[in-house]
């Protein structure tokens, strides 16, 4: 009889291991591979075609009259997208979410405040003036209808201008394969904003 109960025991212990690797296989899901060693006019043409990507990061902003630092993250799909401001313990400062032609934000208190326009929406409910819409372009490197950019001696882009705008490339990195922007800063004559970004992703959790 124990003989018995021991080998009940042993399947029941193998069954369950079994499951729990089938179900771990399920749950954690590996992301496609990232193309390898593109040359800078593929990557290019990689990323202007992709309909989604992710950022996490800090982002600081200085003005004349002060300065300010917080995390981020910045999540872009198709044509919709949603920039978060946070503390260090995760408190949201404002979130913000746009698509074609309409806009909300959500402040800590609780309020919640919509425009047409996501950039004049950040920059009248928080004070901060972050040009989103170009953005979403020149953080990845992208010198999206920049009148004049530079690129520099491995061919990414260094520097672009855009009206009182000037972004600066400070850093890039490989991410998975894929070298894109570590640290950027953009200058304003009222603003100077520094990106330091931690991580990038191209494939949306499923």
């Amino acid at each position: 009889m124990r003989s018995n109960l021991t080998l009940q025991a042993s399947k029941l212990i193998v069954f369950t291991i079994t499951a729990f690797i089938l179900s771990g296989c399920s749950l954690f899901k590996s992301r496609p591979d990232l193309p390898q060693n593109l040359s800078p006019d593929d990557r290019l043409r990689y990323l202007q075609e992709r309909d989604y990507w992710s950022l996490t990061g800090r982002i600081g902003i200085t003005t004349k009259d002060e300065s300010n630092s917080a995390s981020f993250s910045w999540e872009k799909n198709k044509d919709s997208m949603v920039l978060r401001i946070y503390g260090s313990l995760g408190v949201t400062y404002a979130r913000l979410e746009s698509k074609p032609g309409f806009a909300t934000i959500e402040l800590s208190d609780d309020e919640v405040y919509q425009d047409s326009d996501a950039e004049r929406l950040l920059w009248q409910t928080t004070g901060w003036y972050i040009p989103v819409n170009l953005m979403q372009h020149w953080i990845l490197g992208i010198p999206e209808k920049a009148p004049s950019f530079e690129m520099n001696n491995d061919g990414y882009l260094a520097k672009l201008n855009y009206g009182y705008w000037e972004v600066n490339y400070q850093k890039y990195q490989d991410f998975r394969g894929l070298l894109m922007p570590k640290k950027l800063r953009a200058d304003h004559p009222d603003v100077t904003i520094k990106f330091s970004i931690h991580d990038w992703e191209f494939t949306p959790d499923e």
